[in-house]
């Protein structure tokens, strides 16, 4: 088949119009409608031409009914394609010329190209070599079998090729004479050849009961986790909307709550920001994102892949009522050479190097600085004027290096730094309202790793760092503070063993010590805490107090867990065990009154939280997942107040239930659905009673509740084309004190959805669009205002709690991008336009002065964003 020829139609159409030529019966009239092509044939390409192209151009005879009655060659391409081209032709169908309006015969010229077709590959090719690990030796003989059941046998220099192998991932299976069956997954893309290697260690055949050989994989980690979202690097950074932060792909995952503007607040399955943990390397860090939610704390060529786990993760995670972000650094010798990256858009500009030093040796660093925040103020000084913008910055370094094959050690540096500032203006200065936040953090960790290479492996990070964080709010001339200064260290080992080729066990110990300082002084009730009635604006309550005061934390928790595969691995049954010991030293137990002597408070709270996943695979490409498990969090140090919180608050504790399936229909494409119910007890609230008793302005009477259902449709790169729909339909509830009702909590965000689509244009460009939509979050509406003749000013009147919502958000981003090859480097040259349709978003509810006239906060207009990045 010729694909030149699949043109023809258009070519003989422009021929037609532009240059009839009139043979069989000389017409003395004008033309007055030249004939149209109507049935095409497209001609065979001659085998015996294979390799070449040719044209024939040929003259045509058309008769009153519009069939050929002629073909003739005018300039040849050889006996073969004229052949071809003039058995295509005569089946040729046209509409009658016509002559001075009448139909007539008529002679035209018709060009006919072929080119060989090139056919775009739909399978990929499976090839390596099986080596004695310790000899350095090829194996013949060892036979690798496909899950769809084709296999193939490691010829005398122990290579293999398979080719015609469909994409997406397939299970390997190794098999052989003297070879204990061991399997592994690989993944394959259509177009791209897979070249694997295999090293086995070869034991003593005469070895009673003992295993003849044993596979020296990468042993894949246990899939305790039966709900999860993990993104490449690669793949997130192509996403619409987040200019190229590998990071910021969580936003868009199922279960994740869209932000508030400005807050950059991680909201997952109804679960407030603090109660979901993110991790980096298995190191705690306070933030995924810089404020603002703009950009991320790491850089993107540190990440190598992120995932979100939204609940019913395993034993090996712990101290958090909510989900689970575990980011995954990028390792530096991978690749020969120096390699790195410059790139700058309108929000900030950020560089790293990163790359091998020698064979055991390789390093990198890198840095951001966000300059939106003084490039705006330089050209709108009131832009922070009711609207947070973000003052960040962030670094990480690496040195790591290679002990011997699977073994590793790596040190981490990471520090974070942010400052946002908000203002309520007000003609009178007394009542003019700011807030300012800041945080920094830095972390420091060694990571040692071990593959043993025959399914068990080992891993230690000791880590230690520093938080640095302050909230000062004012309202006139009256400033209420809170400022924290925390120092930290902690250990994470675990142990992975193959005892069986059906059983593997994995146990560990999770320990950190965290010693906080805190500074508080100002109104009772500010910051405000989720549950509080409050609206932007308002002047915060006039009981004030302070207090200063140390908290340590002691953390040291051992797991387990097992994976039980049977059924020839369809079924999976995953117990696990973590015992979390919450212990805490207080200083201050009691307000301070006058010069009274204080007296600390140390308490401990010992919990089992045993969890348990199972995982059925009735088919290669479909499953069913459950799980179910108990999970605890220790108070916020800040809640340990004597004079503002309860230095006696116990942990919070939850249960986790969790059912899920998908279905692979094809090797690209992947539907995954999950329903979740979760509940929560023991959260500290407000002290429900008007005059509170000592040290108990907050109590441990509220209990919370999440139930709601997930989607997540997938298309994986292929044909030029990717993309996902993810959509959370879900209820967050809360429940202040036991006597009270349910009400929706501040983090209820009913129906989140998100539609992403990304196409390879040619020339190189890349078209992607992102479609988000979310329920506004929850406010209280204010019904009235009465007058505080005691402090001069109009207090608002509430109707029920959250029963009022933020309206409908709505935002369509579009994202084109092209990529421009220099030598060996790259230059990408990305354009974002954020809010494509302008949308007038209301991110907030503001009021006058007496209450009377609402208005709103509106988020971003339309908003092109250029990027450039050189990467090298």
């Amino acid at each position: 088949m010729s694909l030149r020829s699949l043109f023809a139609p258009l070519v003989a159409a422009l021929l037609l119009h532009a240059a009839p030529v009139v043979a069989a019966e000389p017409a003395t009239g004008v033309l007055t409608r030249p004939p149209e092509l109507l049935q095409f044939v497209e001609a065979p390409f001659p085998a015996s031409e294979a390799g070449r192209t040719g044209v024939v151009v040929l003259s045509v005879t058309i008769g009153l009914d519009g069939r050929v009655e002629e073909a003739a060659v005018s300039e040849s391409a050889g006996p073969a394609f004229d052949a071809a081209a003039i058995e295509a032709v005569r089946q040729f169908v046209f509409s009658p010329a016509e002559v001075d309006g009448q139909p007539s015969r008529i002679r035209i010229l018709y060009r006919y190209e072929f080119f060989e077709r090139v056919e775009l590959p739909t399978t990929a090719i499976f090839s390596g070599v099986v080596r004695d690990r310790e000899a350095k030796v090829p194996l013949p003989g060892v036979t690798l079998t496909l899950a769809d059941g084709r296999a193939v046998v490691t010829d005398a220099e122990g290579r293999f090729e398979l080719r015609d192998v469909p994409p997406g991932p397939l299970v390997i299976t190794l098999t052989g004479e003297r070879l204990t069956a061991l399997s592994t997954e690989e993944t394959f893309v259509a177009g791209e050849r897979l070249e694997a290697t295999y090293d086995v260690f070869l034991n003593d055949p005469d070895e009673e009961g003992g295993d003849d050989m044993e596979i020296l994989i990468t042993a894949p980690a246990l899939k305790r986790q039966v709900v999860s979202t993990e993104v490449g690097a690669e793949e997130a950074r192509r996403v619409p909307g987040t200019q190229g932060d590998v990071l910021r792909v969580v936003e868009n995952m199922p279960g994740v709550a869209r932000a508030s503007l400005g807050t950059g607040a991680l909201v997952v399955w109804g679960a407030a920001p603090d109660d979901t943990g993110v991790y980096v390397d298995g190191v705690r860090v306070p933030r995924l994102y810089h404020d603002g939610g703009l950009r991320s704390v790491v850089g993107s060529d540190f990440v190598r892949s992120v995932e979100l786990v939204p609940g019913g993760y395993g034993a090996g995670y712990g101290r958090g009522l909510g989900g689970l972000v575990s980011v995954k650094t990028a390792r530096f010798d991978e690749k020969e050479g120096v390699h790195g990256s410059v790139s700058a858009d309108l929000y900030d500009a950020q560089a790293s190097v990163h790359g091998k030093v020698n064979e055991r040796w390789d390093l990198g660093v890198g840095g951001r600085y966000g300059y939106v925040a003084p490039l705006l103020g330089a050209f709108y000084p009131d832009v922070e004027d009711f609207f947070p913008i973000p003052h960040y910055w962030d670094v990480q370094g690496r040195v790591g290096v290679k002990l011997r094959d699977g073994e590793r050690l790596d040190l981490t540096g990471l520090a974070s730094s942010d400052l946002t500032r908000r203002t309520a203006p007000n003609p009178d200065p007394a009542r003019e309202a700011s807030d300012e936040k800041r945080l920094d953090f830095q972390r420091v960790y060694l990571r040692y790793s071990r593959d043993a290479g025959d399914g068990s492996s080992t891993s230690a990070v000791l880590f230690g760092g520093a938080d640095q964080g302050s909230q000062v709010s004012r309202f006139g001339r009256v400033e209420t503070s809170i400022r924290t200064a925390v120092v930290m260290a902690g250990a994470r080992a675990s142990h992975r063993r193959r005892v069986t080729s059906w059983f593997t066990v994995e146990a560990g110990v999770d320990a950190e010590v965290t010693h906080t300082t805190v500074t508080r002084e100002g109104s009772l009730a500010v910051p405000p805490r989720e549950g509080d009635i409050r609206v932007f604006g308002q002047p915060p309550p006039d009981q004030i107090s302070e207090d200063r005061f140390t908290v340590v934390h002691i953390h040291a928790a051992p797991w387990a867990e097992a994976d039980l595969a049977l059924f020839n691995n369809h079924l999976h049954i995953m117990p696990g065990l973590r015992v979390d010991p919450y212990a805490r030293s207080v200083s201050r137990a009691a307000p301070q009154v006058g010069l009274s002597p204080t007296y600390g408070l140390f308490l401990q709270d010992m919990q089992a939280e045993p969890r348990l996943a199972v995982r059925v695979a009735p088919t290669d490409t479909s499953y069913i997942t459950a799980a179910v498990g108990v999970y605890g969090q220790a108070p916020q140090a800040a809640d340990l107040s004597a004079s503002f919180g309860n230095p006696a608050l116990p942990a919070a504790s939850g249960t986790h239930y969790v059912l899920g399936g998908g279905v692979r229909p094809v090797a690209t494409l992947s539907i995954d659905a999950t329903a979740f119910y979760t509940t929560s007890r023991d959260l500290a609230m407000r002290n429900q009673a008007e005059q509170p008793a000592r040290a108990e302005a907050l109590v441990a009477s509220g209990s919370g509740r999440t139930y709601g259902a997930q989607l997540m449709v997938k298309l994986d790169p292929t044909f030029k084309a990717y993309g996902w729909l993810s959509y959370t339909l879900a209820r967050s509830e809360r429940r202040d004190a036991p006597e009270l009702d349910w009400r929706p909590s501040d983090y209820d965000q009913r129906h989140v959805l998100t539609a992403l689509a990304g196409y390879e244009l040619p020339l190189g460009f890349d078209l992607g669009l992102r479609l988000r939509v979310s329920t506004g979050y929850p406010r209280t509406e204010v019904v009235g205002a009465f007058y505080d003749n005691r402090r001069d000013l109009y207090q608002p009147v509430f109707g029920q709690h959250n029963e009022q919502r933020l309206p409908t958000f709505f935002q369509a981003d579009l994202r084109l991008a092209k990529r421009f090859d220099i030598r060996e480097t790259h230059l990408d040259v990305a354009l974002e336009v954020q809010n494509l349709t302008n949308q007038k978003n209301v991110e907030e509810f503001v009021y006058d002065a007496n209450y009377q006239t609402q208005g709103a906060i509106r988020g971003l207009p339309i908003l092109p964003v250029l990027g450039l990045r050189w990467s090298f």
